[in-house]
């Protein structure tokens, strides 16, 4: 990909801590290219601790147009957006925040649309399924939010801290209504569709979010995490037989919608 940076070259980054897993760039930029938008996007490695001056710096950017959010920054951005769209105030976490013309930052949330789509498009049917979804963070939220908008019958959320889980769960109860999301230990259930949302994997020593003896042909696992594509997880589920989505179909299934985003302020002419 031949990519011409000018002075004119509007800027998209994605923070997070760390930020060597983070592919989006990777995919969103030939995007940008396709399209003529001239936009690059670009990672940048923000600690948490430097999360609030840093993101001062950034509104302070007038070419820096969208900002990608990942771990651990996904809810603590909220209280740094000036607005949010209504999905990410009702998720209440946020992956990817818009420079609006006059430079509000407002924040939106697609992580749980492009997980969805990311499966549905490899053929993965939703209505009616029985889930297990480990961690109960921002892209969790984002994700369990959008499994119950696709017709899952049943959400089990299992995570380190409870008491994480449980407000996860009242919080989709509530938005949904009846009681098809459950606390639950990360044990999987057979024909389960099992999700880890969490950042275990990311490194070689992390332990396994689900045992490895829980995995029985009929289940399938999808992960959040791209880099690397295939985590101790899904080459353990692999090697007996199962169906494995990796992080690149949630980041596939949203780059298309967070360039969308950006364009259609960012790319008309009369902004140029």
């Amino acid at each position: 990909m031949d990519v011409k940076v000018t002075g004119a070259t509007r800027l998209m980054v994605v923070i997070g801590d760390p930020i060597v897993q983070a592919r989006t760039p990777a995919v969103i930029n030939p995007i940008f290219a396709a399209r003529d938008a001239d936009i690059v996007c670009l990672p940048l490695h923000i600690r948490a601790e430097d999360l609030a001056a840093a993101w001062a710096g950034l509104k302070a950017m007038q070419n820096v147009v969208g900002i990608g959010v990942t771990l651990p920054h996904k809810v603590a951005v909220l209280d740094l957006c000036d607005r949010l769209d209504p999905l990410a105030e009702t998720v209440g976490a946020c992956n990817i925040v818009r420079r609006e013309p006059d430079g509000v930052l407002r924040g939106y949330q697609y992580d749980g649309a492009g997980f969805v789509t990311g499966l549905t498009n490899r053929g993965v049917t939703l209505e009616g399924r029985d889930c297990l979804m480990l961690g109960a963070g921002g892209a969790a939220t984002g994700i369990a939010y959008a499994l119950l908008k696709a017709g899952v019958s049943r959400l089990t959320v299992a995570n380190r801290t409870v008491a994480n889980a449980e407000t996860l769960v009242a919080k989709m109860n509530g938005l949904f209504g009846g009681n098809r999301t459950h606390v639950g230990a990360p044990a999987p259930r057979a024909g389960q569709l099992i999700v880890n949302a969490t950042s275990l994997g990311l490194r070689p020593t992390d332990p396994l979010p689900t045992p490895f003896d829980g995995l029985e042909p009929g289940m399938e696992v999808a992960e959040v995490i791209a880099q690397p594509e295939f985590t101790p997880l899904l080459e353990a589920a692999r090697a007996r037989g199962l169906a494995v989505y990796s992080g690149m179909e949630m980041i596939h299934g949203q780059a298309t919608a967070i360039a969308d985003l950006l364009c259609d302020v960012w790319c008309r002419p009369e902004t140029d």
